[in-house]
C-alpha cells in the first residue's frame, strides 16, 4: 500500500515538473529586434527583486529596479522611533555566512563583503509549560543537547537529525532542476527514488507526521518543531521537507545577524546594482506590465511613462502581477486561475520596544526566545488568528544581545515581539482599529513578562504593526509576507518562469520558498533562467 501511494505521489511530481517545464520554455534569448530602454526591468525592491537585479547586473545586463516605497527592502528593512532603530521582520538569517547556497549566491552577487554578519551562538530558547530548553546553533551541539534532555528518546533524535541531513543534501542535489528542460526534468524524476529517496518518501507528509514517527514525548516534539513559527502553518499542516531543510540549514550553515539590521543587506544589494551599471528608483509604482503577442514589452508607471525591456521580473505578489498589472491579459488567464485556487499563508503582528536597559540588565543572554502558552501548536495558531494573542505564542528578539550598537544608545536596547495574525479581519474604522492594535500589544507584552518580569517599567518607545501596516508599505496582498501556505498540497509553488515570454517571478510567493534567504534564492533563480537564455554563464 505504501509503495502504491508513493507511485501516485511520483505521478503528481511528474505532472508538476512537466507543467513547469512547458511554461514559457524558449530555446534562445529574446531578440533585440525592437527598441528597448533596458535588458530587464525588475518590479519591486524586496529581497527577491534586489537579488534578481543584482545577479543580472553583475553579468552585464542593463537593469532597472522600480520600487513603489520610499526605500528598498520591503519587509527586509528598518525604521526609527526617537533614538531607537528597529528591524521590521528579520530575527536571524540562515546560511549567509557559511558554505551554504545563500552565502555562495551573496558572494556571487558581490554583496557578501558589503555586510557584516554576526554569528548567533544559540539557535533559540524555547519555553513551554513544563519545558525550558535552549537549542545550540550547530548540528553536533543541538543533537547532544536534545539527547541529554530526553535520553529515553535518543534513538529517535539521532534518526531525526539524520533525516534532516538527508533532506538537506537531497534537496540540494535537486536545486538546479528549475533550469532543466522537460527531458532533463523527467530523467531527474526517474532517478529520485534512488538518489533523493528522503524527499520521495516524505514529500506528502506534514511535520507533525514525521515527529510522530520518531518521538513520543510531546515536549520534545514541541521544542523540535519550534521554528514552525518562522514558516507559516503549524506542524499539523506544514510541509515536512521544508522544515527539515530549513532547520538543517540553520544548524549546518549557521544563523546570522546582520550588523545594522536587514536594511543594511537591502542597501548592499541596491548599491551593488548601481555599481554594476544598473538603476534603482524608489517612489516609482508600476501600474502595468506591457505584453504583445504573448511577449513582454516593458512596463508603465503611475507617472504615465512607458519603459521598454526584453525581460521583466516581478517580485510583486501574484495577485498584483496577474490580476492588476496584467488585468485582462489573455496570456495570464491560466496563471490567474491557479493563483485563485491557492491558499495564502497567515500574516503577523509586531510590537517594537525601545528599552532603557540592556538584555544583560534583564538577565537575558539569548538573541531569540519563544514563549509558548501550550504544547498544542494548533490551539495556539487558532488563538492568534482569532486575535486571542494571550493564548498563543510570541517570539522575543533581543537586538542588543550581540553587540550591535545600531539599535539603541549605550545602556539601552531594542526588543521586538512577533506573533501570527489573520491577514484579513482587522477593524476598518480608525478608533476600533487602534483599540484592537493596543489590545494586541498589551497581550504580547504580558506574554513577554513571563520571561522578563516588569518589562513594562523599562519601555521608553513603543510602535506596533499589523497586517494592514505591512500591506500599506509593501503592497503585499493582505499583508502576507510568507506567500502561499507551505502545506503538502501546495509544495509546488509558482515557478519562476511564466506563460508570458520574458516574464519571470521572484520573491516569497514563488519557488523555492519564502523568507529572507528563500527570496534571495528565488531572485537568483529568476535571473539564472534569463542568463541561461542569453547564453551567459
Amino acid at each position: 500500500m505504501g509503495l502504491r501511494l508513493e507511485v501516485l505521489g511520483m505521478r503528481q511530481i511528474a505532472a508538476v515538473l512537466l507543467s513547469a517545464a512547458a511554461t514559457g520554455c524558449a530555446a534562445g534569448p529574446i531578440p533585440r529586434d525592437r527598441p528597448t530602454d533596458f535588458d530587464a526591468i525588475v518590479i519591486g525592491a524586496g529581497m527577491g527583486g534586489l537579488s534578481a537585479a543584482a545577479h543580472l547586473s553583475v553579468k552585464g545586463l542593463k537593469v532597472l529596479v522600480l520600487e513603489q516605497h520610499h526605500k528598498v527592502g520591503g519587509c527586509t528593512s528598518a525604521f526609527s522611533r526617537g533614538a531607537f532603530n528597529f528591524d521590521v521582520a528579520l530575527q536571524e538569517m540562515a546560511g549567509g555566512g557559511g558554505d551554504g547556497l545563500l552565502g555562495r549566491l551573496m558572494d556571487e552577487a558581490g554583496v557578501l563583503d558589503k555586510v557584516e554578519l554576526i554569528p548567533i551562538p544559540e539557535l533559540y530558547r524555547s519555553i513551554f509549560p513544563g519545558v525550558d530548553f535552549t537549542c545550540p546553533g550547530n548540528v553536533e551541539g543541538a543533537r547532544a543537547a536534545f539527547c541529554a534532555r530526553w535520553p529515553e528518546e535518543r534513538e529517535g533524535i539521532v534518526r531525526f537529525f539524520e533525516l534532516m541531513d538527508e533532506v538537506y543534501e537531497d534537496l540540494g542535489e535537486l536545486q538546479q532542476i528549475y533550469r532543466k528542460g522537460a527531458l532533463g526534468r523527467m530523467l531527474t524524476l526517474l532517478q529520485m527514488p534512488f538518489r533523493q529517496s528522503s524527499v520521495v518518501w516524505n514529500h506528502r507528509k506534514t511535520l507533525q507526521q514525521v515527529l510522530d514517527e520518531h518521538f513520543t514525548d510531546p515536549g520534545l516534539k514541541a521544542v523540535l518543531a519550534q521554528f514552525w513559527f518562522y514558516y507559516g502553518p503549524p506542524p499539523s499542516r506544514l510541509w515536512a521537507p521544508l522544515f527539515l531543510l530549513a532547520n538543517q540549514a540553520y544548524l549546518k550553515d549557521g544563523a546570522w545577524h546582520i550588523r545594522g539590521s536587514s536594511q543594511a543587506l537591502s542597501d548592499a544589494y541596491a548599491e551593488r546594482i548601481v555599481e554594476t551599471g544598473g538603476e534603482v528608483h524608489t517612489g516609482r509604482l508600476v501600474t502595468r506590465i506591457l505584453v504583445e503577442d504573448g511577449r513582454v514589452l516593458g512596463v508603465r508607471t503611475e507617472l504615465g511613462e512607458t519603459l521598454r525591456s526584453r525581460y521583466v521580473v516581478s517580485s510583486a505578489d501574484p495577485y498584483q502581477t496577474f490580476c492588476r498589472l496584467l488585468e485582462g491579459e489573455p496570456a495570464a488567464e491560466d496563471a490567474r486561475e491557479r493563483v485563485a485556487a491557492l491558499e495564502p499563508s497567515n500574516s503577523f503582528v509586531g510590537v517594537y520596544l525601545g528599552l532603557d536597559v540592556t538584555p544583560a540588565d534583564l538577565g537575558i543572554d539569548h538573541h531569540e526566545i519563544f514563549y509558548n502558552t501550550s504544547l498544542d501548536a494548533d490551539a495556539m495558531y487558532a488563538a492568534m488568528l482569532d486575535g486571542r494573542f494571550d493564548e498563543g505564542a510570541v517570539s522575543m528578539t533581543f537586538y542588543g544581545s550581540l553587540g550591535d550598537d545600531f539599535y539603541a544608545p549605550p545602556g539601552k536596547s531594542v526588543l521586538v515581539l512577533h506573533a501570527y495574525s489573520r491577514a484579513l479581519g482587522w477593524p476598518g474604522e480608525r478608533e476600533a482599529y487602534h483599540e484592537a492594535r493596543q489590545q494586541m500589544a498589551d497581550q504580547l507584552i504580558a506574554l513577554a513578562e513571563n520571561v522578563v518580569p516588569g518589562l513594562r517599567e523599562h519601555i521608553e518607545v513603543m510602535e506596533t504593526i499589523t497586517p494592514l501596516t505591512i500591506e500599506e508599505f509593501t503592497l503585499q496582498a493582505g499583508g502576507v509576507p510568507y506567500g502561499f501556505n507551505f502545506t503538502p498540497e501546495q509544495w509546488d509553488r509558482l515557478p519562476n518562469r511564466t506563460e508570458i515570454d520574458g516574464l519571470y517571478l521572484a520573491g516569497s510567493w514563488t519557488q523555492p520558498a519564502h523568507g529572507v534567504a528563500g527570496a534571495q534564492v528565488s531572485g537568483h533563480q529568476a535571473a539564472r533562467l534569463i542568463l541561461d537564455r542569453e547564453g551567459i554563464d
